[in-house]
């Protein structure tokens, strides 16, 4: 899961292209959003980003969700480390709904990232939560299978108790952004053609596993939740801040470190209101707790230091590494590599001054180790919703790989040589060798590493009994436990909002999902991707997905909605606007939906013409796409080919998810 999965109502959203429109049914409860649904700014953001975001890194209360919803039946406070089942500390917020709250955590016992997803309380929720586990249990029985990846993971559920109820626990694999993050970011101009054909590709694959293998409906397709893997760079940020934040909190306490208290004039800790009310067995537990939090983080920032270094190495054996980029790293300036934090001292002011000063030069004398600078330093933007300038983006991204074969100014090199001569011996060494420059630092730093973890006090969170640690040795001498993160190398990636690149995507939150053969409720889908049998109530099966992946797939191409709805007025209500639409884009609505379908005597009259809408216009999408999107008449004809049997109003001959992938515009050039 991710920061990423936004708020997911099929009754309301909150961004403002987003906002889903009223149902027909709008006496009706609002269904329950599942947390994926809300999702935080800049996410690993799920870390994500999402209609909901929240920026606030360690409390539940953040500026989205409503305070009051803190109470019995209702969320669970957690705060930055926090230990949730005596395993998964938590590091971040990445995302609320109405129905949980996402949460980035460390799971102590298999040494990874995680997102952990906190149900409410309520008796109702926790239904919900039972019947989510099943459905994903039932992704996860056929592991084998070759699609099985196109889902999301869950590794785990467990119960957490605390001053609200107990809570059911969701343990899913760390995302990344999810695809509405694309859209907003390409400023809703539509991503690269050849990104959307992977998406597509890979969005098909997924339902075709859910439908075949495991006879779910999704239910809820849409741009929130499909998520791209995660920003391995991003993880590693966010874990960093969330280690800096705690500890620097810590670090102004005395040296009982009271949560809640403040240091007083004298040195001593000053206990709050909260903190007088415990009893002296809980305040010892209390501060235990903190101690040994402040030893996780303090070891996982090590490693986490290391971790970076042992990348930067990488790059500079494949000539990938800048010396203006090892100079950021060795001072703390990337956001995933702490490195200051000890006193650690690689360069000098002036060594640092001097790389400042002729940072310029590395874009001509090696362009890809500075385009490999700029990816490090931009990387997070990726996961951000923020619409970026793409004019200047593209440029800056032109000149990056520009400069290979230019001679630098002499008077420029010369310039650079005397003022190396002025630099330390690192900075001399980093110039003749980048990677003799980092194996150096590693030395430096794993000596460092060495002396803080002999003056360490031998704690570490306490673990469940249940679960243990793979080297017994590591819990003891609390040092940080290897982090299993895909990709070691780190490749240099382009933002796949803007450029055609490589990208894996899957298909999450499952919190709506049902069964072929039982359906939880008959008011599904998200308004601009909701198939025409169901905002008619004709009942509905697995092919609703088909439309809604249809409609998605319009959207990611050209950042509009393939049926943009304006706000019911008078007698027309939106059903009506909608079913119009539809009319006009893919043709007449079959007769037996209209005799089968609750709501259809209120839009339509028996022989398919509307009751409150006269006058129609045919909708050719051939032509919509040359002349609204400046697409050729093949790219455009090709991409209607691909999605008008997808979007058949019929759902007996609306294609499925295996035939649709045989069609040749998948095919990626």
């Amino acid at each position: 899961m991710s920061e990423e999965e936004a708020t997911n109502d099929s009754a309301i959203g909150d961004s403002p292209k987003h906002n889903a429109v009223p149902d027909h049914n709008e006496a009706a409860a609002t269904p329950q959003i599942s947390p994926d649904e809300g999702s935080t700014s800049g996410s690993l953001q799920h870390l994500g980003n999402g209609r909901n975001g929240s920026s606030s890194s360690y409390v539940t209360c953040g500026e989205d969700e409503n305070p009051a919803d803190y109470c019995v039946g209702g969320y669970h406070p957690l705060h930055l480390g926090d230990i949730l089942n005596h395993r998964y500390v938590v590091l971040k917020k990445l995302g609320w709904g109405h129905f949980s709250i996402v949460w980035l955590c460390f799971d102590m016992t298999a040494s990874v990232y995680c997102a952990v997803k906190v149900c409410k309380s309520a008796e109702n929720f926790a239904a919900t939560a039972l019947d989510e586990v099943s459905l994903l249990k039932r992704v996860a029985k056929y592991e084998s299978h070759a699609l099985r990846s196109r889902l999301v993971s869950l590794t785990h559920n467990f119960f957490a108790s605390g001053p609200n109820g107990t809570h059911h626990c969701l343990v899913f694999e760390i995302l990344g952004q999810n695809l509405f993050g694309l859209i907003q970011r390409s400023n809703y101009r539509g991503i690269p053609s050849y990104n959307v054909r992977q998406i597509a590709r890979q969005v098909l694959e997924g339902l075709a596993y859910l439908h075949t293998q495991c006879r779910i409906i999704h239910t809820d397709l849409k741009p929130e939740n499909v998520m791209l893997e995660a920003n391995e760079l991003n993880v590693r940020s966010k874990a960093a801040e969330a280690a800096n934040s705690y500890l620097e909190a810590h670090a102004k306490l005395s040296p009982t470190r009271k949560p809640n208290g403040c240091a007083s004039p004298s040195g001593e800790a000053m206990e709050s209101d909260q903190e007088k009310k415990l009893t002296k067995t809980a305040k010892k537990r209390l501060r235990g707790q903190i101690k040994r939090t402040v030893s996780f983080f303090e070891s996982h920032r090590r490693w986490l230091r290391q971790r970076a270094v042992e990348d930067l190495l990488q790059l500079a054996g494949r000539s990938l590494l800048s010396p203006s980029t090892a100079g950021l790293g060795v001072t703390g300036q990337l956001p995933f590599m702490p490195f200051t934090f000890d006193g650690l001292t690689i360069l000098t002011e002036y060594d640092i001054f001097h790389l400042e000063r002729f940072k310029h030069l590395e874009q001509m004398s090696n362009p890809r180790a500075y385009a490999m600078k700029c990816f490090l330093l931009e990387c997070e933007s990726f996961d951000k919703n923020e619409p970026i300038d793409t004019k200047s983006l593209k440029k800056r991204a032109g000149s990056r790989l520009k400069g290979g074969g230019i001679m630098l100014p002499r008077d420029e090199l010369a310039a650079m040589k005397r003022s190396l001569a002025g630099g330390s011996e690192m900075l001399k060494l980093l110039h003749s060798s980048p990677e003799d420059f980092m194996r150096a630092v590693l030395d430096k730093v794993q000596e460092c590493d060495r002396a803080a973890a002999a003056a360490q006090p031998k704690v570490w969170p306490k673990m469940n009994r249940k679960c243990k640690m793979a080297d017994a040795r590591q819990k003891v001498s609390g040092e940080s436990p290897t982090v299993n993160l895909p990709d070691r190398n780190i490749v240099l990636r382009r933002d796949p909002a803007l450029f055609p690149c490589k990208l894996n995507a899957k298909l999450a939150d499952m919190g709506n999902a049902c069964w072929f053969e039982k359906h939880y409720t008959d008011d599904i889908q998200t308004r601009e991707y909701r198939a025409v049998e169901v905002i008619l109530g004709a009942g509905y099966n697995e092919s609703a997905d088909i439309w809604s992946a249809a409609c998605m797939f319009w959207e990611l191409a050209t950042g509009d909605y393939l049926f943009e709805l304006p706000k019911k007025t008078g007698t027309i209500s939106c059903d009506d606007m909608h079913i119009a639409s539809i009319i006009e884009t893919c043709g007449p609505i079959p007769q037996y939906l209209i005799y089968r379908g609750e709501f259809a005597r209120q839009i339509l009259k028996p022989n398919g013409e509307l009751l409150h809408i006269k006058e129609l216009k045919k909708r050719n999408l051939v032509t919509v796409l040359i002349e609204t999107y400046n697409w050729s008449e093949s790219e455009a004809f090709e991409f209607v080919a691909f999605l008008k049997p997808m979007l058949d109003p019929d759902p007996r001959r609306r294609l499925s998810a295996t035939s649709a992938l045989n069609n040749n515009w998948l095919v990626l050039p």
